[in-house]
């Protein structure tokens, strides 16, 4: 019995935080009070005390379980660690920017990161969200520098410039999107984004005689793949 309540207690704590997103992304947060809440959860006000003190504990909870994007879009990815670096950090972005078009959760919760939210001093800030949930820039660092060790990108890239163009770039598509949903189609356009992106980045040519990226009889190595993708963009020979 105690453990059935337990599991009922944490239901309805879960229900008001779904409930909290949907109405922080609809009315914004400042906008939303305890009992809009409590209406959209379809419990009582009193009920919401018994989980909560106030709003913004509501609202920090949210994002104290919210998993980083990387980590909830990696069973969706195709390619593993072994394969081409560059082609790797392609296919996190574009299914990044696809789960974002396709889940209204996550659209909700950047919605709200984005447009709907004016943080106060008793609210998780600003920038711990951002670092909780948005880029990491260890990790790109580190995607990057090993497309420039294996000699995909040239090593006058300048890792840091392009990390902040990177940042820029992906955070003011969304940002863009989330204002108007429908100025254009976010999931269909995902790859042509993220490819207008990767073409500033200079691909060194490919070696036909990379035995590191031996292609199987009849296909394309991930190397050619990555070459061929940004030189076309560019407009540049693919030698």
């Amino acid at each position: 019995m105690a453990r059935k309540k337990k599991e009922e207690a944490q239901q309805t704590r879960q229900q008001l935080i779904e409930a909290a997103i949907g109405q922080f992304a609809t009315r914004g947060v400042a906008n939303t009070t305890l009992t809009d809440i409590a209406d959209a959860a379809n419990v009582t006000r009193g009920a919401i005390y018994w989980h909560f003190t106030s709003k913004a504990e509501i609202f920090n909870a949210i994002w104290e379980q919210q998993l980083p994007l990387r980590d909830i879009i990696r069973d969706r990815l195709s390619l593993s660690e072994g394969d081409d670096p560059l082609l790797i950090l392609r296919e996190q972005f574009i299914t990044a920017l696809q789960y974002i078009a396709r889940e209204p959760r996550q659209c909700a919760l950047l919605q709200i990161l984005y447009h709907k939210c004016e943080f106060s001093s008793d609210m998780i800030s600003e920038r711990d969200i951002r670092k909780r949930i948005g880029f990491n820039y260890d990790t790109l660092r580190a995607s990057l520098e090993a497309c420039i060790s294996r000699n995909i990108i040239s090593p006058k890239v300048n890792v840091d410039l392009t990390l902040i163009v990177f940042h820029g770039f992906f955070s003011g598509i969304i940002k863009n999107w989330l204002m108007n949903n429908e100025s254009f189609n976010l999931y269909k356009q995902a790859p042509a984004l993220v490819d207008s992106i990767l073409a500033t980045l200079p691909v060194i040519r490919v070696s036909p005689h990379d035995d590191a990226y031996s292609p199987a009889p009849g296909s394309i190595s991930p190397r050619a793949q990555s070459a061929s993708m940004v030189c076309a963009l560019t407009g540049l020979p693919n030698r």
